[in-house]
């Protein structure tokens, strides 16, 4: 059995691998997808060209896109709130509803008067709308017979948004970062999550990674909001425009603009890219039977203990040359990784 493992660890390291996350498509032939919702087993498509709202149902062995609402102008966002499917139509500057429930699913407008309304968050009853043409951010209260925008805070080409708690995420399309705002502050301030990041558009938590979706840097990224300096690292890469994102359980729906279609990946088992060895760091004895010991670390770190089926099994922070107890674990390949991106394999005999 330990030959076994020292095997594993070998083909491990030296290269000769395969790709866990590899992308299956879902449905194609569409008109420039942009945004999905998930209800159940139906997923709810934004197209873009199409002016229009389909839905497939992701059980089907063959999914068929059927329209749901026509006649949009340009639908850019969708959000569901109970039956109520929210959309930003982007060139008719507004926010318009549908009822998902009904028949025949007609759009209602819900506020008017924005400038270019691109991502949508829901905070209780309050609507935050990102206007991107206004570089603002804006909020309704969906609960009000009239609805009417009140301004929030002022944001260069605000396109994604997503909640967290109190904290409103936002994609900066043209500043290229992810920031956000604590709405719940007396006094609001916008603060940088992450930079460098290529055309931001999409956004979607899996527990505390963020997942984001770079339109021209064609590829999906992800941070760890809990660390205390994020670093985006390469989730999927070589895509082609990619937009919307969505989970289901393990599955990462991605709407790919610039191939209309719906392709998904499943991230319950980590890719061998995923890991950086290019690193100052030694991680030993490995294999080990009891403990691990980091050297090369230059602060404390948190870290995570994943196994191969991608579920996480042990948690800590440790700093350099101490060690980390794995005499619980069941015997076989495991995954160290920490806040900052980086990871390393081991195996625990």
């Amino acid at each position: 059995m330990k030959r076994n493992y020292i095997l594993i660890l070998i083909i491990l390291l030296f290269g000769i691998s395969t790709e866990a996350q590899t992308t299956t498509d879902v449905v194609t032939g569409l008109s420039r997808p942009v945004r999905l919702v998930l209800n159940g087993n139906d997923l709810y498509i934004a197209e873009y060209y199409g002016n229009k709202i389909s839905k497939i149902d992701i059980s089907a062995t063959t999914p068929t896109a059927t329209d749901v609402v026509t006649g949009l102008a340009g639908p850019i966002e969708l959000l569901l709130n109970g039956n109520d499917l929210y959309i930003s139509e982007y060139y008719g500057n507004k926010i318009s509803k549908i009822d998902i429930t009904a028949t025949m699913p007609t759009a209602t407008d819900v506020v008017t008067g924005l400038n270019n309304p691109y991502g949508l968050a829901l905070n209780g009853n309050d609507l935050y709308v990102a206007d991107y043409g206004g570089n603002l951010i804006s909020k309704i209260d969906i609960s009000a017979t009239t609805p009417t925008l009140t301004g929030v805070y002022g944001v260069y080409s605000p396109s994604a948004l997503i909640f967290n708690g109190n904290d409103l995420y936002i994609g900066n399309y043209q500043g290229n970062k992810v920031s956000k705002i604590d709405i719940s502050a007396t006094t609001l301030t916008q603060t940088d999550v992450v930079t460098g990041v290529n055309t931001p558009v999409g956004l979607a938590f899996n527990g505390d990674d963020l997942y984001i979706s770079e339109y021209d840097g064609n590829k999906i990224s992800k941070i760890d909001i809990t660390a205390t300096m994020p670093t985006a690292t390469d989730v999927v890469s070589g895509l082609n425009d990619p937009y919307g994102i969505t989970f289901n359980g393990n599955d990462l729906y991605i709407a790919e603009y610039g191939s209309n279609k719906i392709l998904k990946i499943n991230l319950s088992t980590l890719a061998i890219n995923d890991f950086n060895t290019d690193i100052p760091f030694r991680l030993y004895p490995n294999p080990s039977n009891d403990f691990l010991q980091a050297s090369g670390l230059t602060a404390k770190e948190n870290y995570k203990i994943i196994d191969t089926q991608g579920a996480e099994v042990k948690k800590g922070a440790i700093s350099n040359k101490e060690k980390i107890d794995i005499r619980n674990l069941k015997n076989g390949l495991y995954f160290l990784k920490f806040n900052n991106g980086n990871a390393f394999k081991f195996i625990k005999e």
